[in-house]
């Protein structure tokens, strides 16, 4: 962007787009220097760098100058990509100029922007609405001294993953590294209701609740730029089946809607609805009489059937969405054996005392693996590890 258009952004929005930009580039260097050579992973970076207003030739001279490399062994580096198949633009490496996309012509970039606009109502920060470190004072909400920090790092994530500059994964697992070393992970993540939550089970629903969001945002920016007010909300398995109206994801899921339907009937704007917590649900722009549904009534009826049969697990019956439950439930359980662990460990415990622990674990995984392979549910051991304290077994 040019510093004009960089003045007509606020502070804390530039601020955001720097700090993802120089987290790409550092991770774009990193691979670089361990392979020798631009891998596909760094092909993709940069590709995201360009999208987001960088010109060629500053990436070309931030390689150059944190590698310390030579011009020719820059351009050596960038002749070897071209040749390969898997260079998504060889004109980005061709032709390195000053040359960038000004931002009323960067469609990716306004949409972007347009979107936190929307989502953060200007403020540009905390962009899931998070009431982490939140108190209640007479009725009003006051965020602590500690929420500053939180919100920072949950909105760093948010922007990794909306760019394309990290997967959600990756970035997830940066924050909860990049809290526990700040000091978050001992006090957890306290609510003005006076819950409190593990730091990484914190994280990770801030996250999938802002990234879905902005995702939302999107699609309606979209909507609006195709002239469209209709909406496919995708379907997925294991959709919540309990409760009634909007909360009763699976009744919803899969079918085209207004914009109004979407508050009226999926809940959207609810906590407990579309795009609300814990909800995996997305939707796109649909157009009528030239889009074509993913999903027809009768397969989502199949899908319903299906899924609410009863299905046996250690002598109980569970519907499938009960079973996801329970796969969340095992995965806590887990979480916190290794806490026991590391306890027993800090704590200097009986050697016996310690290996009982270390055994109990090493059952619940087993137990665990066995329960989604029987059910064909994906391990997603992410949610255990996340804790980012090492092997425990």
């Amino acid at each position: 962007m040019t510093p004009g258009e960089k003045e007509g952004l606020p502070l804390r929005l530039e601020k955001m787009y720097q700090e993802v930009g120089e987290f790409v580039m550092q991770d774009v260097c990193r691979r670089i220097k361990k392979a020798g050579e631009i891998t596909s992973t760094a092909d993709w970076q940069i590709n995201r760098l360009v999208g987001m207003g960088a010109t060629t030739e500053e990436i070309e001279r931030e390689i150059k100058k944190r590698l310390k490399l030579t011009y020719a062994e820059v351009y050596e580096i960038y002749d070897k990509v071209i040749e390969w198949e898997y260079v998504r633009k060889a004109e980005i490496y061709e032709q390195v100029s000053a040359k960038f996309i000004p931002y009323e012509d960067n469609e990716e970039l306004k949409q972007i922007t347009e979107t936190l606009r929307e989502q953060t109502l200007d403020e540009f920060k905390n962009i899931p609405n998070s009431l982490g470190y939140a108190v209640n004072m007479g009725g009003k909400i006051v965020f602590t001294p500690l929420a500053e920090y939180y919100q920072k790092y949950i909105d760093q994530a948010c922007m990794e993953i909306i760019t394309g500059a990290s997967d959600y994964n990756s970035a997830l697992r940066r924050a909860v590294k990049q809290m526990a070393n700040s000091g978050l992970r001992t006090t957890g993540v306290t609510y003005a209701s006076g819950h409190s939550d593990r730091i990484e089970v914190a994280a990770r629903r801030s996250v999938m609740t802002g990234v879905s969001q902005l995702t939302g945002h999107i699609s309606r920016y979209n909507a609006q730029k195709l002239g469209t007010d209709c909406f496919e909300v995708e379907a997925h398995a294991g959709a919540r089946n309990t409760g009634s109206g909007y909360l009763n994801h699976q009744s919803w899921q899969g079918r085209v809607y207004s914009s109004e339907q979407l508050r009226s009937v999926c809940g959207l704007g609810e906590g407990g609805g579309l795009n609300g917590w814990n909800c995996y649900h997305t939707y796109y722009p649909f157009i009528p009489g030239i889009s074509e549904r993913n999903w027809s009534d009768a397969d989502l009826d199949k899908l319903a059937r299906s899924e609410n049969m009863p299905k046996e697990w250690q002598g109980k019956q569970y519907t499938t969405y009960e079973l996801t439950q329970k796969q969340r439930e095992m995965e806590r359980n887990m979480r916190a054996q290794r806490d026991t662990i590391q306890g027993l460990k800090w704590g200097e415990a009986d050697k016996d005392e310690i290996t009982s622990a270390q055994a109990k674990y090493k059952g619940q995984l087993y137990q665990y693996r066995h329960f989604c392979g029987k059910f064909g549910f994906e391990t997603q051991t992410e949610r255990v590890y996340m804790d980012m304290r090492g092997r425990q077994a």
